[in-house]
């Protein structure tokens, strides 16, 4: 048995960057052998297990066949006769099919730290077509290491990927996961502008006008790169809103957009919301009060304000792209805070023993003369 560390750990550690987890490949070792020297079994489609004291992941060397559609449709064979190169050559791109053994020497064997000197993201083999999750990958990579150049043949090869038709066997899920990734970047841009020039940016969002909004979509991922980690959903929002926004309305239908991606239900509501009321919601400051309560109704304003808060934020970030001086989250903090005081102040003063339509109209009432105050304070 011998223990690799392997993929990204390599890579980072290369890159001289923070290394996230660490990713180890076994070779000469059967299932067997793994579970009696302590090794707990996880892996569903092969072998994988956790380490019994870090938990941190190990992997035996495998090889795989492509026998099906889509990222799953592979058949992977793992035995104690594969051999180190053997599991490399199944990677995706040249630098991550990188090894370092017990001894700190480096195995390279597809010359990944020539590529990574020379800043070059490069498929390790044709196989790569086999897996149309890797164009997603390799356009992530690009937003990570955006000093970095995707490789000629490497996009010949996406393209020929999302020419095939592959690419739309993707589970909203793993199209997700990428995207997450990719938006947790400071360069998301890059990623995207990756995925428009293999094509494969119209496969994930259809009513996607990328060239023709290429420089607002730079700009606003750039003024909203502090939503990386904390948010990167949020950027996705941001970048499919803008890419459909003028004159102060959508142009195309967002919610189309995220069909094919595994997005949270909070957020889902979210685009509809916007998509629905955007132009309400940039002059809601100069609506009549009524108008505006309505506003507040159908984005649950009294139950959940924070939907509306994040309607608010999203919009002004456009508004910004769009060189419009919006005040949106200054009016989001009047709301949220001003306004919900006085309204729990004014429902204790209902009268209980009417019906619940008369409570109902009267709260409306309370809610709408409140508004009336604040709009003149």
């Amino acid at each position: 048995m011998k223990i690799y560390l392997v993929g990204g750990a390599v890579r980072d550690q290369l890159l001289n960057i923070p290394v996230e987890d660490n990713d180890y490949l076994v070779v000469g070792s059967s299932p067997q052998e793994m579970i009696d020297s302590g090794f707990i079994p996880i892996g569903k489609d092969f072998p994988v297990f956790l380490h019994p004291k870090t938990k941190e992941e190990y992997a035996l060397a495998r090889t795989e066949k492509k026998v099906g559609i889509g990222h799953k449709g592979f058949r992977f064979y793992a035995s104690p006769e594969v051999t180190l190169e053997e599991d490399l050559e199944r990677r995706d791109i040249t630098i991550n099919a990188i090894a370092v053994d017990e001894n700190n020497k480096y195995i390279d064997p597809f010359n990944g730290i020539n590529d990574l000197k020379n800043n070059i993201i490069r498929h390790v083999s044709s196989a790569f077509e086999d897996d149309p999750l890797r164009v997603l990958r390799v356009a992530r990579f690009k937003a990570k290491l955006n000093s970095f150049s995707i490789h000629e043949e490497t996009y010949n090869l996406m393209n020929k990927v999302v020419r095939s038709g592959e690419i739309n066997n993707l589970s909203g899920e793993r199209i997700m996961m990428e995207l997450r990734k990719g938006f947790e970047q400071e360069n998301a841009f890059d990623m995207l502008e990756a995925l428009s020039k293999c094509g494969a940016i119209h496969h994930i969002f259809p009513k996607i006008e990328f060239e023709k909004n290429k420089d607002k979509i730079k700009n606003i991922l750039y003024l909203s790169h502090h939503f990386c980690k904390s948010s990167p959903n949020k950027r996705l929002l941001l970048f499919l809103l803008v890419a459909n926004f003028s004159d102060n309305k959508i142009n195309a239908k967002i919610y189309d957009n995220i069909k094919n991606i595994l997005l949270p239900s909070i957020e889902k509501k979210l685009v509809r919301l916007i998509e629905k009321n955007i132009s309400d919601l940039i002059r809601f400051s100069s609506m009549e009060s009524r108008k505006q309560l309505d506003i507040l109704y159908s984005f649950d304003f009294f139950r959940r304000p924070e939907i509306l808060k994040e309607s608010f934020e999203l919009i002004e970030l456009i508004e910004n792209v769009n060189e419009n001086n919006s005040s949106l989250i200054e009016l989001s903090r009047k709301l949220i805070g001003s306004y919900q005081k006085l309204i729990r102040k004014n429902q204790s003063e209902i009268d209980k023993s009417l019906s619940g339509e008369q409570i109902k109209n009267a709260i409306y009432d309370q809610r709408l003369l409140m508004l009336k105050k604040l709009n003149k304070s």
